[in-house]
């Protein structure tokens, strides 16, 4: 119970900090995508859920990427935008086809 305890406040430690930053920096969208990604990867890798953690993180934070590119470039949202909710359904489908999650072998349902 301390170690979920411990997660949280680190998640909203780091939350905070960002907040703030994004504030300072007036970098708000996309930049929430990040401070978001990082704060719950980092409770989820603290409460032991490494390859979750990464993972949210990771996406979290090439949503972030791509839509920055996308408002300084001229690439167009009629295009990106599908796109990245194609690519978010593939991973999705991977990770429910493919990837076993530790906790719910031998459960029945």
């Amino acid at each position: 119970m301390e170690k979920k305890k411990q997660a949280s406040a680190i998640s909203g430690g780091i939350f905070l900090i960002g907040l703030g930053i994004l504030f300072m920096s007036d970098w708000f969208w996309p930049g929430i995508l990040l401070v978001i990604g990082l704060s719950s990867g980092a409770e989820l890798i603290f409460r032991g859920k490494t390859r979750e953690g990464i993972g949210t993180i990771a996406t979290l934070s090439t949503i972030a990427i791509v839509i920055t590119i996308v408002q300084y470039t001229n690439f167009s949202w009629a295009i990106v935008g599908p796109f990245i909710l194609i690519v978010l359904g593939i991973i999705t489908l991977f990770k429910a086809f493919f990837l076993k999650d530790d906790g719910e072998e031998g459960k029945i349902e």
